[in-house]
C-alpha cells in the first residue's frame, strides 16, 4: 500500500513552512511558544475593535498587565466568528466595522461558551493565535519537536533522500511548522529490516496542533521506497495513535505519545524481523467446508471485531495483498480497512486492534 500524507504536505507548503534540520524546527516553535501567553476570559468582557489597521480583539495580556488589541491570524478568526455564532466567511467579506460589530454583539448576547481559552503571541506585534473553550488540553509544538530530537540522540532518523536534495534541500524537505501547525515525517535507512528476502526500512510521521487545527498524531510503519515526491511506497505494519486536545491531552502525551515513539525507536530489528516472520507462518487450519476468508472472519470475531469490521478487513486483505493467507495478510487488511473508516475515533480503535493481532498470536 502507498501513504499519501507526506507526498500532501510535500506538495502545499511553501517555502517559510520548510525547514531542513529538527534544530532549525525546533528553534523556531520553540521561539513562538517562547512570545505566546494565555488566558481565561468571558466571551462578554472581550471586545471586537475596528482600526484603520483592520479588526482586532481587545483583550488583557497577563504578561504585561494591560489590555491590548491583538490581531487574530487567518485561522484564530475563524475560531473567534464560531465563539461569537457568526459565520466566518460572511464577516470576511464584511468591511473591518461592520464585522465588528457583528462579532460584539454575538460574544455579548450569543456566544457558544460562557468563558474562552485565548493564546496570544506578542513579538513586537501582537495577534490572536487560537481562542478555544477552556477545557483545551494544549499539547505544544515544541513538545513534539522534543520528543522527536530525544529519540534522534543517535541521528538515526533523517529526512528522507531525494535526487534533488543537494541542490534543494528545502524543497526535500520533510520537516514543517505553520502558524498553526508541526508535521514531522523521518526515516532510519541504516538499519533495514529484512523479511523473507525482502528489504523494508522504518519510519514515522508525527503532527500536532497547538492552536486547536489538529489533533496529536503519530504513524510508524514499515516501508519499501520514499519517492522524490514523497509518496511512500509498499507501507506495512502501519500503526497510529491519535490525542485529542482534551483536558488530559497533556499528560496523556507525555505517558503515550512519546513513550510510544521512544518505544518504537528503541524497537530492534531483530524484534521486528521476528513478529513479522512469526505472523507470515501463522496460518488457520484447512478447511474442507470454509473458505479460508470465513475461517479469518470468524478468527477476528473471536477477538473483538464486529462481523462488519471483519468482513472489511478479510476484504481489504484480498485486496491489499491478494490473499488471506497469513495473519501477515489479515493485519495489513485491517489496516486498509481502518483508514478508510471516517469518524476518527473508530479509525483509531480499529488500528490498535489491528497492532494488538501480533500481540496476541505471538503469545500462543
Amino acid at each position: 500500500m502507498e501513504l499519501m500524507q507526506a507526498s500532501q504536505q510535500w506538495a502545499t507548503r511553501p517555502d517559510d513552512q520548510r525547514y531542513t534540520s529538527l534544530e532549525e524546527l525546533k528553534a523556531a516553535v520553540s521561539q513562538r511558544k517562547d512570545e505566546s501567553w494565555t488566558l481565561t476570559a468571558r466571551a462578554r468582557d472581550l471586545h471586537a475593535r475596528a482600526t484603520a489597521e483592520g479588526l482586532f480583539l481587545e483583550a488583557h495580556d497577563p504578561t504585561k498587565g494591560e489590555r491590548r488589541l491583538i490581531e487574530p491570524t487567518h485561522f484564530a478568526f475563524g475560531q473567534l466568528s464560531q465563539y461569537a455564532n457568526c459565520p466566518a466567511s460572511y464577516l470576511r467579506r464584511l468591511p473591518a466595522e461592520l464585522a465588528a460589530i457583528n462579532l460584539q454583539w454575538g460574544l455579548e448576547r450569543d456566544a457558544i461558551r460562557d468563558d474562552a481559552l485565548i493564546l496570544g503571541q506578542s513579538n513586537g506585534s501582537n495577534v490572536l493565535r487560537a481562542m478555544t473553550s477552556t477545557s483545551y488540553g494544549r499539547i505544544w509544538d515544541r513538545q513534539v519537536v522534543e520528543s522527536v530530537e530525544r529519540v534522534n540522540h543517535d541521528g538515526r532518523w533523517v529526512i528522507p533522500s531525494a535526487s534533488y536534495q543537494g541542490r534543494n534541500p528545502k524543497r526535500a524537505t520533510t520537516l514543517y511548522a505553520s502558524d498553526r501547525d508541526v508535521f514531522l515525517f523521518l526515516v532510519d535507512p541504516s538499519h533495514p529490516v529484512e523479511v523473507n528476502g525482502e528489504t523494508l526500512f522504518r519510519g514515522f510521521i508525527t503532527w500536532n496542533s497547538e492552536v486547536g487545527s489538529a489533533v496529536f498524531g503519530l504513524t510508524t510503519f514499515l516501508y519499501r521506497v520514499v519517492c522524490d515526491n514523497r509518496i511512500i511506497w509498499g507501507a506495512t505494519d502501519v500503526k497510529e495513535l491519535r490525542i485529542r486536545h482534551t483536558g488530559g491531552a497533556p499528560e496523556r502525551f507525555a505517558y503515550e505519545g512519546a513513550s510510544y515513539l521512544r518505544r518504537y525507536s528503541e524497537e530492534s530489528t531483530t524484534q521486528i524481523t521476528s513478529a513479522i516472520s512469526h505472523a507470515q507462518r501463522y496460518e488457520l487450519p484447512p478447511s474442507a467446508t470454509e473458505k479460508a476468508e470465513v475461517r479469518w472472519e470468524k478468527w477476528l470475531t473471536s477477538r473483538g471485531f464486529t462481523g462488519t469490521q471483519a468482513r472489511g478487513a478479510v476484504g481489504s486483505a484480498l485486496a491489499e495483498e491478494g490473499q488471506v493467507k497469513s495473519l501477515w495478510d489479515i493485519v495489513n487488511g485491517v489496516t486498509a480497512y481502518a483508514r478508510q473508516i471516517s469518524h476518527a475515533d473508530e479509525r483509531v480503535k480499529v488500528e490498535a486492534m489491528a497492532g494488538k493481532l501480533l500481540q496476541t498470536v505471538s503469545g500462543n
